[in-house]
């Protein structure tokens, strides 16, 4: 309540309070708070219920514009992006040889300023990719956690469901980092699953239909193995593209001879990812931690798509500061344009280089550190990642730290890369991990 300046000294030794002003007796502990974010987004903070009622607020229901509006205005035209993505329609529609040299040559352009590049292009079904994307969403945010367990396997690198801080990324650059924040289930190539030639070859899990009904199972596994198919033939064009795209560059074929081989047999894993909210979207400090720490990928190229969830975005280091472990690094957005965050008439990809890629094109192509921040938003953000690799008994030509020659398996050289990061860091190093004939 109020009382009169002129009578409040008949209350002041019944006021314990020194500062009585309004701005130090207002408590906000009850308020709503509302903001705009630049692209119309409305968000709340503080008390999201009505007290009174006792029903939570929707912050749905409070927005004045609909999804498809949310733009920032002054954003670049989407025409910007145009020079960002590399349409690769020529090779997978018998384009004309001018057209297919053009579109190399920028690929190649863009992979070698940072490892990453957007592609369309590929006659990719956006249905197929759409179904992906809904069957992930569903497994990850909808099923009960004993679908998920059902999943389970011993090596979980390799096959099924890996729960929320249970691998460790960083470890892939020989640092030490809290786990990643993310779920996790993977599948591979059914061709071959002979488990004693390689621990890459393995046999696929599924959920089990006892725990999940099967119409969802049903629909689970058959749009991420028709989307696993389809993304694994559309890979093997990418990596044919860059090698041709390599050797004009390079000039020498034999040192590339191993991306030309597509075995059946090959050890490419597709990864679905599931980001929440969490306890990491807490500031520590001035900053987020990472879900999911900085880390280069092992294979020869990855390649993703993801929904519009908002609550993460993968970032990558600037190319001015590609050295593991730097806290000051500069990390770069990947986004794609406003209206194709999911998946468009013609879905756009992300790519990037892994380290044997690199390794093979003699660090022409970096394999860039990239992680995953915490973003403000609260929808689930669902990716789609296929690390592609080759078929462990592949040959490899590399140079050792003396520029020699060697060759060596691709499932060894994967054994040698793991061993190289878990005794002291990514980097080669003339006293650890050394290249033997």
């Amino acid at each position: 309540f109020f009382v009169k300046k002129s009578l409040f000294h008949y209350l002041e030794h019944a006021v314990p309070i020194d500062d009585t002003s309004i701005e130090a007796l207002h408590e906000s502990s009850m308020c709503t708070n509302l903001y705009q974010l630049y692209d119309g987004t409305i968000k709340l903070s503080g008390c999201k219920r009505l007290l009174w009622h006792r029903l939570p607020i929707d912050e749905k229901k409070v927005q004045m514009l609909p999804d498809s509006d949310r733009i920032y205005p002054f954003a670049p035209p989407e025409s910007c992006f145009s020079n960002m993505i590399v349409n690769l329609n020529a090779h997978f529609a018998e384009g004309s040889e001018v057209d297919k040299a053009q579109n190399r040559k920028k690929l190649l352009s863009h992979l070698r300023r940072d490892g990453f590049a957007l592609i369309n292009g590929t006659n990719m079904s956006p249905i197929v990719c759409k179904q992906a994307l809904q069957a992930t969403n569903m497994f990850f945010n909808e099923a009960p956690e004993a679908v998920r367990r059902s999943c389970l396997a011993k090596d979980r690198a390799r096959r099924g469901y890996s729960p929320l801080n249970t691998e460790n990324f960083a470890n892939l650059v020989g640092d030490k980092a809290p786990n990643d924040l993310v779920k996790k289930f993977r599948i591979g190539s059914t061709t071959t699953c002979d488990q004693e030639a390689s621990p890459l070859l393995s046999n696929n899990i599924w959920p089990d239909e006892k725990n999940w009904d099967q119409i969802s199972a049903s629909f689970f596994k058959d749009s991420v193995e028709t989307y696993y198919s389809n993304i694994c033939k559309i890979s093997h064009t990418v990596v044919d593209i860059i090698r041709e795209a390599l050797q004009d560059c390079m000039g020498s074929k034999e040192s590339l001879e191993a991306l030309s081989i597509h075995s059946e047999a090959h050890s490419s894993i597709l990864t679905l990812l599931g980001y929440t909210k969490g306890k990491r979207h807490n500031k520590q400090g001035k900053t987020y931690r990472p879900l999911v720490a900085p880390h280069t990928d092992v294979g020869v190229v990855t390649v993703l798509l993801f929904d519009q969830g908002d609550c993460a975005r993968l970032q990558r280091c600037s190319p001015k500061t590609r050295i593991p472990s730097r806290q000051e690094a500069d990390w770069v957005d990947v986004v794609l344009p406003s209206k194709n965050l999911s998946t468009p008439d013609d879905p756009i990809f992300v790519i990037n280089i892994g380290d044997c890629l690199s390794e093979m094109s003699q660090n022409l192509l970096p394999s860039t550190l990239h992680r995953v921040q915490p973003m403000p938003g609260s929808v689930p953000r669902n990716c789609l990642a296929l690390f592609v690799g080759l078929n462990p008994t592949t040959n490899l030509l590399l140079c050792d730290e003396q520029n020699n020659q060697i060759r060596i398996t691709y499932e060894d050289w994967r054994k040698e890369r793991i061993k190289r990061a878990m005794i002291g860091g990514r980097h080669k190093d003339p006293s650890i991990g050394k290249w033997k004939n």
